[in-house]
């Protein structure tokens, strides 16, 4: 064979090679028609992150199973559209603030506030729980479930046993609205210390009357800090609200993200995989 011929095969075969080589890389990374048949394809990462914070058991939490229960239907219900973000733990007035401001995709979880509601989008319910009042037994203050319908502020107690006392509301949390607008008046006290154990302190030592919190997250949080001969609880509760995640109304596709997540929470429940997760951080649904 002429060497010209040989060397000029391996030259047509060597440039074969790398041409083959610079299709592939051009080719786009994505699973072919017959892969994305069989499950749903991974969104791109935004660059963005889920946040939430510490120190709300059973929900959110670093150290809880799972980083708790909302934690874990959150990354699941996204999971199920093929949306699969990272979640940082920091402080909740850090993450919420973040996502207000775009600096993070979304966070969790959230009760509904007027004030909120001017700032980010919220999902279906997460969860549905019942916010008691929690008062220390040096206490003499007393809550009473009045008013119309049983719903807490009328005339006949509920919120008025609040006015001239002090409350306890953890940084980042919001105060129940009718709380709030005592406050704004001058009839409430509020302190604000960096996170709930310390509230459950300030209310079991008297340096708080109340703190208005659901029935987990207070139970853990009374464990934690061994208080529970220090504090007692109101027979009624004070209100029945939802717990949401949130994404910034100035979030480039803030909608899609919201619809997408209800979606997957949706799905969640019709598959079972919620009342699981309920059952595992020992969450019951309300009847």
């Amino acid at each position: 064979m002429d060497l010209r011929d040989s060397a000029g095969g391996v030259r047509r075969a060597a440039l074969g090679a790398v041409m083959a080589g610079l299709f592939l890389c051009a080719a786009p990374a994505r699973p072919s028609a017959l892969e994305t048949q069989s499950g749903p394809v991974p969104a791109p990462y935004t660059g963005l992150d889920l946040v939430t914070g510490n120190d709300y058991a059973p929900y959110t939490g670093e150290d809880l199973p799972g980083g708790g229960l909302v934690t874990e239907l959150v990354r699941q219900a996204f999971a199920v559209g093929g949306r699969r973000y990272d979640v940082r733990f920091m402080p909740w007035k850090r993450g919420y603030d973040g996502v207000v401001l775009g600096r993070f995709l979304a966070t969790f979880p959230y009760v509904r506030t007027p004030e909120r509601e001017r700032e980010v989008l919220f999902s279906d319910p997460v969860i549905e729980v019942r916010q008691f009042v929690y008062l220390s037994k040096r206490s003499a203050m007393e809550f009473h479930d009045g008013g119309a319908g049983g719903k807490p502020g009328g005339d006949s107690g509920g919120v008025t046993d609040f006015r001239g006392r002090t409350v306890c509301q953890p940084a980042g949390y919001a105060l129940p609205a009718e709380l709030e607008e005592l406050v704004q008046l001058g009839r409430l006290t509020r302190h604000t210390p960096s996170d709930l154990g310390a509230c459950m302190r300030m209310v079991a030592t008297g340096r708080a009357d109340a703190l208005v919190i659901d029935e987990y997250s207070a139970a853990a949080a009374i464990v934690r800090a061994g208080l529970a001969e220090e504090i007692r609880v109101s027979e009624r509760p004070f209100a029945v609200v939802t717990l949401h995640l949130v994404v910034g109304r100035a979030t480039p596709g803030a909608e899609a993200m919201v619809a997408a997540f209800n979606d997957g929470l949706k799905t969640l429940k019709q598959q079972g995989v919620y009342l699981r997760l309920l059952a595992a951080h020992t969450v019951q649904p309300l009847p």
